[in-house]
């Protein structure tokens, strides 16, 4: 049996961007708030080897909706210098979700 929603394409998350900086982290969030873009973040630790030799800090992947992203561009264009910290990435998203 099928129901409506069976047709639906549910998996259109893309990794928009990331950034390392909690300030930075705190302003796009903001910005995306007031464009009223949906997002959700993903945390990634740092590898052992990026422990040991330097560097090791925590990447935060902002992910969006595939839709939202033309609004998500133009936020970026409005905080300018601070464009430099954040990391571009618009690939799809392999968000696992295990039960």
């Amino acid at each position: 049996m099928e129901n409506e929603y069976s047709k639906v394409k549910v998996n259109n998350e893309i990794d928009f961007c990331s950034v390392t900086d909690p300030e930075t982290k705190t302003m796009l969030e903001k910005a995306f708030m007031k464009a009223r873009v949906s997002y959700f973040l993903r945390w990634e630790k740092p590898s052992i080897f990026s422990k040991i030799f330097g560097g090791g800090k925590v990447r935060i992947v902002f992910c969006i909706n595939s839709a939202q992203l033309e609004t998500a561009d133009r936020v970026l264009e409005t905080l300018g210098e601070i464009n430099g910290e954040i990391k571009m990435l618009r690939t799809k998203s392999n968000n696992k979700i295990g039960f």
